[in-house]
């Protein structure tokens, strides 16, 4: 299975205007934007997963949450969670 990132941009967040102000949610440095162009829904379910990553220091202790199962998720969302992971962080380290 092969797994494709979408970078979030103002096109791909475009779908999703009515719900927020996308030119802020782009400037800000969290991980929603990252999950909505990605398949995920803009939901409370979504917003507790950006902001456990958010607020995490590695990939080990989002996965490790008590706040979510993240052993839950379909094998699909949680390879596309953990791509998402990955390129956040090396968009970042740019």
């Amino acid at each position: 299975m092969t797994t494709t990132i979408v970078h979030p941009n103002i096109e791909n967040l475009q779908q999703f205007s009515d719900s927020f102000d996308i030119e802020k949610l782009l400037q800000s440095n969290g991980v929603l934007p990252w999950l909505l162009v990605n398949g995920w829904k803009y939901d409370d379910e979504s917003c507790l997963i950006a902001n456990i990553i958010d607020e995490s220091t590695s990939l080990d202790e989002v996965w490790d949450s008590k706040e979510f199962d993240f052993n839950a998720l379909l094998d699909e969302s949680k390879e596309k969670l953990n791509q998402i992971m990955r390129e956040k962080l090396y968009s970042q380290a740019d």
